[in-house]
């Protein structure tokens, strides 16, 4: 039979058997043009075994072959009837073969691209056949030109000299989005880098920012033809059954986070300056001005470099002004920040910040995309607090003078009305329904909001849909005053 007439019978095959594919279609179109993509066959399976059918999974199980059994750490029970189970290979080796396929094959599962660029498909001019056994890394040339032999496999990942990461990938459950979140660290062109996989629970319809960060795998990438190795730090989402110490990249994604928060106040910062003044920022003192041009309320030494990364690329234009701007991710005083979002907390670096109210729970979320950065407490109006779409026009630091009076040390006005953010000298009105209309906050809760929202950003007030789960790390987000924030000079009447 002709291979065109092969692919026609599988397609067909693939209809009838399973003809529900409308969730799986960057799988399906794939295997229409790979049809020998065991791996895209395994990917599919489990997508229908996590909804349940049984039957279509086992089709596309029996269509994976080998895979199947390199990921499930058993033989393929479709195989084993028909008598043509392979003996079980050790589970290094099964982990080992199924990496190295992974390769060439599981691009399939990076249905949402890397931030940046960065994700890249083996085609078939690469020669990579999906079915072929895992090749040894190319031999080494020694200092006198004479090629060494070749090792039987890679050595333990180390951390790339730089430091950092290549990405910090988030998923929630290795049913619901882990596969994919996997799938697109070991197709990214990193090669000679580390990423992690990390669990980003759901919170409601939100990725849980806070919640986030448990080290689940590190993915090293060997060479630039995609060979890698996974250590997994969670025997629950481990296919080999044995888990790794977690303390040491547990630690990293813990300095790691609050550097992401940075950019993501600087980028949210840029795009709010571009709105208003139709041009980008060419210097910090734009952003970080005194009252009323304080866009952000401080500057850092992480910043002033992230800033000008971001300035260069805005300069690389080509007869045109670009209308967005990017993700700092190659500068900073450490490597410690270095390792761009992506899988579920991905959005932080398409999305700019912006503020949720919810008078039905008094919770006020800022997020990013689909994930939630904080959820704080809040006190409301009741009616009086309207509900609606606002920006934030103004920041100032101890309105009317004073850090204790009645709104606090902190205060933000929303769309140049007489509503505000703002704090109370009235702590048990929080969760109540007392104020006239404006939203309060507590000091330490408003003090870091302040910081972390720019001027310019989105004020939605809606009925409900926050969830009621707080959400405020131990360590605050903190800048440091870089001028002055006060404005003796106004009288301040917001409703309180």
């Amino acid at each position: 039979m002709r291979k065109d007439d092969q692919l026609e019978d599988q397609i067909r095959q693939f209809y009838e058997n399973v003809p529900d594919v409308a969730d799986s279609l960057p799988l399906k179109d794939y295997l229409l043009k790979h049809e020998n993509n065991q791996m895209a066959w395994y990917l599919l399976g489990k997508q229908y075994a996590a909804r349940g059918e049984e039957a279509k999974a086992n089709y596309c199980f029996g269509q994976a072959g080998p895979i199947y059994e390199a990921f499930e750490a058993r033989a393929n029970p479709l195989l084993s009837v028909q008598g043509e189970a392979a003996p079980k290979p050790a589970r290094r080796s099964r982990l080992r073969r199924a990496v190295s396929l992974l390769g060439a094959a599981l691009v399939v599962a990076a249905a949402i691209a890397l931030p940046g660029g960065r994700a890249a498909a083996p085609t078939e001019a690469d020669g990579t056949a999906p079915q072929a056994q895992a090749e040894a890394p190319p031999a080494a040339a020694s200092p006198s030109g004479t090629p060494a032999a070749p090792e039987p496999a890679p050595p333990a990942a180390t951390a790339p000299p730089s430091g950092g990461f290549a990405y910090v990938a988030g998923a929630a459950t290795p049913e619901a989005d882990g596969m994919q979140a996997l799938g697109q660290l070991l197709t990214a062109e990193a090669g000679g880098t580390e990423s992690l996989l990390v669990q980003a629970p759901a919170l409601g319809k939100w990725t849980d920012w806070v919640g986030s960060g448990k080290p689940l795998a590190k993915v090293a990438m060997y060479r630039s033809d995609a060979a890698a190795a996974i250590d997994w730090y969670d025997p629950r989402w481990c296919p080999c059954g044995t888990a790794q110490d977690p303390t040491e990249p547990q630690q990293a994604v813990a300095d790691w986070k609050p550097l992401q928060e940075g950019k993501l106040m600087l980028r949210s910062a840029m795009l709010h300056y571009k709105e208003r003044t139709g041009s980008w920022p060419k210097s910090p003192e734009e952003l970080a001005g005194a009252y009323p041009a304080n866009a952000v309320a401080g500057w850092s030494e992480d910043l002033g470099a992230w800033f000008a990364e971001l300035r260069e690329e805005l300069e690389k234009v080509d007869g045109a002004i670009p209308k967005t701007v990017g993700w700092p991710d190659a500068s900073g005083t450490t490597a410690q920040g270095i390792g761009m979002p992506a899988g579920s907390l991905a959005s932080m670096t398409e999305h700019p910040l912006r503020i949720i109210v919810d008078k039905k729970n008094y919770r006020l979320a800022v997020v990013s995309g689909n994930v939630l950065i904080r959820n704080y407490p809040v006190g409301l109006g009741g009616d009086k607090t309207p509900e609606g779409t606002f920006v934030i026009t103004e920041k100032v630091r101890d309105p009317n003078g004073r850090s204790d009076g009645a709104f606090g040390s902190r205060g933000m006005t929303l769309s140049d009305t007489l509503y505000a953010i703002h704090g109370t000298d009235e702590p048990d009105s929080i969760g109540k329904d007392d104020s006239l209309g404006c939203v309060r906050m507590g000091k330490e809760d408003l003090e870091e909001l302040y910081d972390l929202v720019p001027l310019g950003t989105q004020v939605t007030i809606v009925k409900e849909g926050l969830p009621t789960t707080l959400r405020i790390p131990e360590e605050r987000f903190r800048l440091t005053p870089a001028q002055d924030e006060t404005n003796p000079h106004k009288t301040y009447n917001w409703l309180g």
